[in-house]
Formats: C-alpha cells, structure tokens, sequence
C-alpha cells in the first residue's frame, strides 16, 4: 500500500451514501498517490496491516474478510434492538436492501429512522415486535425488541421505490 485514508461513517449514512463519498475521497487520493510517486516520496506498506482510527500509525497484520451476504441475512429480525434493525437497513441500502413481508408481499427498506421509548412511554415498550402502527397517511412504523422503525422510503414487490406518504396513499389497507 502506498498511501491510505480512514473514512469516518456517518451515524445515519447508508452504504450507497459512503460508497457516493468514497468515489470522492478515492479519486483525490489517487491522484496524490500519483503525485507521490512521481515526487518519489512515497513508502510501501504492507496490506496486510490495519490502521488505528485517527492515526497513521500501522499496527498487527490483521486481515478481515467481508462475509457473504445471504438473502436470509437481508429479511429484518423484529426482535433485535432498534439500532441493530436501523443498522441492517443502511448496510444494505440501496443494494441488496433489507426486506421484511406486509400482507405477504415483500417490502424493501431503503431509508429509516429510530424511534426508541421514551420515559413513561408504555405503548412503544409493550407493542409485540414485527408488528407495525400507521395512520394511513404519513408515517408507518414498525415495532422492534426497544422502540419503533420508521419507514421512510421502501419499495413493495412489484412497485417502485417511494417516499412513505406516496406509499401509503396507494397502498390499499386489508
């Protein structure tokens, strides 16, 4: 490796968003790798070594594989924690997008937001988990193990993909 950069993650950046920014970041830094080499001011690395976040400083060879992503690893466990359910939709997002089943059809989750209890909040603590409230009109919100997920932008089989209110005007209720 000749020269490398940490690239922070956003707390509500989805992995469509940081792979936008790091085709950003990338480019600048191939042309400053470029540079370098020109310039003869660069020194190799080894890859197989990971950087300590926030400094230059190389560490223990450690080399991490990503695991392969299944269609069972996309469907939303309900009864996980809210940030993990959140989490799961930005990794996956926009592509392979995270999924879960409403009145047997398949829904893609491209953008959510939490909803954790608040205190003295019984109804979010005590609402069963996959189950879902909505008033029909602006918001769609699924239970999770500590708070809701609202639904953002989804896609239903064999529709487009669309803000929450443009879905739930359509969507016809049984």
């Amino acid at each position: 490796i000749l020269m490398s950069i940490i690239i922070p993650i956003g707390d509500d950046e989805t992995a469509g968003e940081l792979h936008d920014r790091m085709k950003e970041i990338g480019a600048a830094l191939l042309l400053d790798t470029v540079n370098g080499l020109a310039a003869g001011n660069l020194t190799e690395q080894s890859q197989v070594t990971t950087l300590k976040a926030g400094t230059a400083a190389f560490l223990q060879p450690i080399l991490k594989h990503a695991p392969k992503i299944f269609t069972a690893t996309c469907q939303v466990n309900w009864n996980k924690p809210v940030q993990e359910v959140y989490n799961l939709v930005r990794g996956l997002s926009p592509y392979p997008t995270a999924f879960t089943f409403l009145g047997g059809r398949k829904l893609k989750l491209y953008q959510t937001e939490k909803i954790t209890a608040a205190v003295g909040d019984d109804q979010l603590v005590t609402t069963p988990a996959g189950e879902f409230k909505t008033d029909q009109k602006t918001f769609l919100y699924f239970a999770c193990a500590d708070g809701y997920l609202s639904i953002k932008e989804l896609q239903l089989e064999g529709k487009k993909k669309m803000a929450i209110a443009d879905f739930l005007r359509g969507y016809r209720w049984q």
